[in-house]
Protein backbone atom coordinates (compact mmCIF):
# COMPACT_ATOMS: atom_id res chain seq x y z
CA UNK A 1 0.00 0.00 0.00
CA UNK A 2 1.43 3.40 -1.24
CA UNK A 3 2.63 5.94 2.04
CA UNK A 4 0.15 8.55 0.82
CA UNK A 5 -2.73 5.92 1.86
CA UNK A 6 -3.92 6.14 5.08
CA UNK A 7 -6.78 4.81 7.18
CA UNK A 8 -8.89 6.80 9.47
CA UNK A 9 -10.33 5.45 12.64
CA UNK A 10 -13.01 8.23 13.50
CA UNK A 11 -16.29 8.99 13.04
CA UNK A 12 -17.19 10.19 9.50
CA UNK A 13 -19.87 11.94 8.41
CA UNK A 14 -21.59 11.35 4.78
CA UNK A 15 -21.94 14.81 2.98
CA UNK A 16 -24.31 15.01 -0.10
CA UNK A 17 -23.74 18.08 -2.70
CA UNK A 18 -26.79 19.61 -4.50
CA UNK A 19 -24.20 17.69 -7.49
CA UNK A 20 -25.25 14.28 -6.27
CA UNK A 21 -21.57 13.67 -5.22
CA UNK A 22 -21.75 12.20 -1.37
CA UNK A 23 -18.49 12.38 0.13
CA UNK A 24 -17.20 11.34 4.19
CA UNK A 25 -15.85 13.79 5.92
CA UNK A 26 -14.09 13.56 9.80
CA UNK A 27 -17.23 14.24 12.21
CA UNK A 28 -15.17 16.57 14.16
CA UNK A 29 -14.49 18.57 11.26
CA UNK A 30 -18.03 18.80 10.05
CA UNK A 31 -18.93 19.41 14.02
CA UNK A 32 -15.75 22.54 13.62
CA UNK A 33 -17.11 23.78 10.75
CA UNK A 34 -21.00 23.90 11.94
CA UNK A 35 -19.78 25.39 15.61
CA UNK A 36 -17.33 28.51 13.34
CA UNK A 37 -20.52 29.15 10.93
CA UNK A 38 -23.47 29.48 13.71
CA UNK A 39 -21.01 31.51 15.91
CA UNK A 40 -19.44 33.71 13.23
CA UNK A 41 -15.86 33.29 13.86
CA UNK A 42 -14.46 32.71 10.16
CA UNK A 43 -15.97 29.82 7.83
CA UNK A 44 -13.92 26.62 7.39
CA UNK A 45 -15.07 25.54 4.04
CA UNK A 46 -15.53 21.95 2.64
CA UNK A 47 -15.32 21.69 -0.64
CA UNK A 48 -17.02 18.25 -3.01
CA UNK A 49 -14.49 16.86 -5.66
CA UNK A 50 -16.15 19.17 -8.00
CA UNK A 51 -15.23 22.14 -6.41
CA UNK A 52 -18.59 22.88 -5.09
CA UNK A 53 -18.59 24.59 -1.05
CA UNK A 54 -20.38 22.94 1.91
CA UNK A 55 -22.46 25.56 3.24
CA UNK A 56 -23.75 24.62 6.68
CA UNK A 57 -27.14 25.96 7.96
CA UNK A 58 -29.55 25.74 10.77
CA UNK A 59 -31.64 27.85 13.21
CA UNK A 60 -28.64 29.24 15.23
CA UNK A 61 -27.45 31.08 12.46
CA UNK A 62 -31.04 32.57 12.18
CA UNK A 63 -30.76 33.02 15.62
CA UNK A 64 -28.09 35.25 15.60
CA UNK A 65 -29.34 37.11 12.55
CA UNK A 66 -32.32 37.90 14.45
CA UNK A 67 -30.99 39.36 17.49
CA UNK A 68 -28.71 41.73 15.35
CA UNK A 69 -31.45 42.69 13.97
CA UNK A 70 -33.11 43.55 16.81
CA UNK A 71 -30.30 45.39 18.37
CA UNK A 72 -29.81 47.16 14.82
CA UNK A 73 -33.40 47.88 15.30
CA UNK A 74 -33.33 49.45 18.70
CA UNK A 75 -30.32 51.35 18.35
CA UNK A 76 -32.00 52.99 14.93
CA UNK A 77 -34.81 53.60 17.27
CA UNK A 78 -32.80 55.61 19.88
CA UNK A 79 -30.40 57.73 17.48
CA UNK A 80 -34.11 58.85 15.55
CA UNK A 81 -35.30 59.90 19.22
CA UNK A 82 -31.99 61.47 19.62
CA UNK A 83 -32.24 63.63 16.17
CA UNK A 84 -36.04 64.73 17.16
CA UNK A 85 -34.83 65.90 20.65
CA UNK A 86 -32.03 67.98 18.43
CA UNK A 87 -34.68 69.09 15.95
CA UNK A 88 -36.82 70.41 19.02
CA UNK A 89 -33.56 71.52 20.77
CA UNK A 90 -32.29 73.62 17.74
CA UNK A 91 -36.03 74.97 16.69
CA UNK A 92 -36.24 76.40 20.55
CA UNK A 93 -32.80 78.14 19.95
CA UNK A 94 -33.56 79.81 16.38
CA UNK A 95 -37.69 81.06 18.12
CA UNK A 96 -35.21 82.53 21.32
CA UNK A 97 -32.77 83.86 18.79
CA UNK A 98 -35.67 85.15 16.47
CA UNK A 99 -37.46 86.83 19.72
CA UNK A 100 -33.87 88.52 20.82
CA UNK A 101 -33.07 89.90 17.60
CA UNK A 102 -37.01 91.59 17.19
CA UNK A 103 -36.45 93.06 20.69
CA UNK A 104 -33.05 94.66 19.36
CA UNK A 105 -34.53 95.91 16.87
CA UNK A 106 -37.41 97.53 18.63
CA UNK A 107 -35.15 99.38 20.98
CA UNK A 108 -34.75 96.82 24.02
CA UNK A 109 -31.26 95.98 25.19
CA UNK A 110 -30.82 92.59 25.61
CA UNK A 111 -28.30 92.80 29.08
CA UNK A 112 -30.71 95.55 31.49
CA UNK A 113 -33.87 95.59 29.01
CA UNK A 114 -34.36 98.90 28.73
CA UNK A 115 -35.38 100.70 25.89
CA UNK A 116 -33.95 103.02 23.68
CA UNK A 117 -35.18 105.52 21.37
CA UNK A 118 -31.74 105.93 19.55
CA UNK A 119 -31.29 102.44 19.40
CA UNK A 120 -34.62 101.34 17.41
CA UNK A 121 -34.27 104.61 15.65
CA UNK A 122 -30.94 103.83 14.23
CA UNK A 123 -32.02 99.88 13.67
CA UNK A 124 -35.03 100.91 11.49
CA UNK A 125 -33.12 103.66 9.62
CA UNK A 126 -29.75 101.65 8.78
CA UNK A 127 -30.61 98.29 9.40
CA UNK A 128 -34.01 97.68 7.81
CA UNK A 129 -35.20 93.95 8.03
CA UNK A 130 -32.50 93.43 10.14
CA UNK A 131 -34.74 91.09 12.43
CA UNK A 132 -36.79 88.89 9.32
CA UNK A 133 -33.25 87.27 8.94
CA UNK A 134 -33.33 85.21 12.29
Amino acid sequence: MPDDLREYAGALVVLRCWCGIQLAVPSSLREEQVRRHHDDLGAITIYCPLGHAFVPSGERKTAALERRIENLTQRLATEQDAHRSTELSLRAEKGAKTKLKKRIAAGVCPCCKRSFQNLARHMSGQHPGWSDHA
